[in-house]
């Protein structure tokens, strides 16, 4: 029997990661297939031969090859092996199957519009390999758990020319994912039993976190101002905010309650802790991060960022900025503790941030992601049952406020049934304490602009089928659009995207 005793891609498994090793192989398998670079047809090599070529267990991959054959992504042929699954081109019927059964119904097709999952825009494949050659003609730096020498003055100069901010490179750490930035800094914080404030909402993993590290969790409120300041309690040894582009209301801090922040923790010794992991794609100039704010004030502040956005799925860095005590601390903790990512990936990925193309890439993808978001604006502002969108002006999500008569729920349940996944508020409230946003979340990065129009076309009517329902049940509630279920009233007309943007993140 013919065999394959090779792998026609690069993986590397991050042996210790909070992701399985299994997940790990069977999502760099999944981007390969979906990416071309595993084509339909082929044949992957045995459990037992990935396993020696992996130095992994054959347990390990036979749970990746089950987990994509459950996707329909690869399939096992009796006496032959593992392959890719066909699929049928577009626009060309799929082959009739042998038998005359009465089809089933055929399922709508998944799209997947919750935050935190990895870009699929065109990676420049090209200039990462041309980075790739130019890190293994370097000459090696000595080891050091910081985080290699190129890759920290990279991510300072680019720090200086995206974000604005003062930084040298003796004040970044390397540190792999965002998530894994947050357990070093928890780590030398704060102590089992101590109490850390964080927003709600937030994103889970900010919450599974601090449990972590026997540190309690107390809720700060989020209004259109960001974090509210004032419901920080004395208490709290950390407060951990995004107030740039706050996950999941996609509000910004107001410059007011910045200053306030920084003075509390001035005055209480509280670390701050600034989440700025999507800040990459903005359309405005945008507010001084908390770190530049408070260097007259206080080293209390560490910023938290990542390169995940900008680099393929397989590859996600992270980076931790401080100074003074707090980067002793952080430095002592990491040359103990290595958090970081691959020695010739870091190297890689400095070659990648010198080259001119990223620059161009980044330009790219400022333009696409700010056609996708003024794309939900166009189409949901100014809808009767959509009370605020914010978030147009820089992110990978939108956050689309409801009316209360129609519930986030309800329309999530409805999306569902046409392929769509959306989250809601709900779904990121997680105190019990507040009463969760009666919202949806639109992330549009792992999206084309061409796939993000196709969901728009469900999700627009959709709205407009549940506002007819809530409309009959609570009629005094105006939620049925100009043109579906009734006619617009004396001198009432649909509001244009011009006028609509008015209250665009108010």
């Amino acid at each position: 029997m013919r065999t394959t005793t090779t792998l026609p891609i690069y993986v590397e498994l991050e042996r210790g990661s909070n992701e399985p090793m299994a997940a790990q192989l069977a999502r760099q398998l999944r981007q390969a297939i979906v990416q071309g670079r595993l084509v339909a047809g082929s044949r992957l090599p045995s459990s037992r031969t990935l396993a020696k070529l992996l130095n992994v267990s054959r347990p390990l991959v036979q749970e990746a090859y089950q987990l994509l054959e459950a996707e329909d992504r690869i399939e096992s042929r009796r006496g032959s092996g593992t392959y890719v699954k066909r699929v049928a081109s577009p626009g060309r019927a799929a082959p009739r199957p042998a038998r005359t059964a009465a089809p089933a119904p055929a399922s709508p097709r998944l799209v997947d519009l919750s935050p935190g999952l990895p870009t699929r825009a065109d990676f420049p494949m090209p200039v990462w390999r041309a980075a790739w050659r130019r890190a293994t003609h370097r000459i090696p730096d000595p080891p050091d758990n910081l985080g290699e020498t190129a890759l920290r003055q990279a991510v300072a100069a680019y720090l200086r020319a995206v974000r604005g901010m003062a930084v040298d490179p003796e004040n970044v750490l390397i540190t792999g994912e965002i998530a894994r930035s947050l357990d070093l800094v928890l780590s030398t914080a704060a102590r089992p039993g101590d109490k850390a404030a964080v927003e709600d909402p937030c994103v889970p993993w900010l919450i599974r976190r601090p449990h972590r590290h026997g540190v309690t969790p107390l809720p700060i409120p989020v209004d259109d101002e960001g974090a509210v300041v004032s419901a920080v309690p004395p208490s709290a040894k950390a407060v951990v905010v995004c107030p740039s582009h706050q996950i999941p209301l996609a509000v910004e801090m107001s410059p007011r309650r910045r200053h306030r922040l920084i003075e509390q923790s001035a005055a209480y010794g509280q670390m701050i802790v600034e989440n700025d992991q999507d800040h990459d794609f903005t359309d405005t100039i945008r507010p001084q991060t908390l770190w530049d704010l408070s260097r007259p004030h206080t080293d209390e502040v560490v910023y938290l960022g990542t390169l995940c956005g900008l680099l393929p799925e397989a590859v996600c860095i992270g980076y931790v900025v401080a100074r003074g005590r707090r980067l002793g601390e952080l430095a002592e903790r990491l040359r103990t503790e290595p958090l970081g990512v691959g020695t010739m990936i870091q190297r890689a990925t400095a070659e990648l941030l010198w080259s001119i193309e990223s620059g161009t890439w980044l330009g790219r993808l400022r333009r696409t992601y700010r056609s996708k978001r003024r794309m939900i604006a166009d189409l949901l502002l100014g809808h009767p049952a959509v009370e605020r969108v914010n978030g147009v002006h820089s992110g990978s999500h939108v956050y689309v406020g409801l009316r209360p008569a129609l519930p986030a729920e309800r329309v999530a349940d409805a999306l569902a049934g046409h392929g769509i996944t959306v989250r809601t508020g709900r779904d990121f409230a997680w105190s019990g304490l507040l009463p969760p946003g009666n919202g949806l979340l639109i992330a549009h990065n792992r999206l084309t602009e061409q796939a993000l129009a196709r969901a728009m076309r469900k999700i627009v009517p959709c709205l407009n089928d549940l506002s007819r329902t809530a409309h009959r049940a609570y009629p005094a509630a105006d939620l049925v659009p100009a043109g579906v279920g009734r006619s617009p009233g004396r001198g009432e007309g649909p509001r244009t995207a011009s006028q609509s943007r008015r209250s665009i993140d108010r």
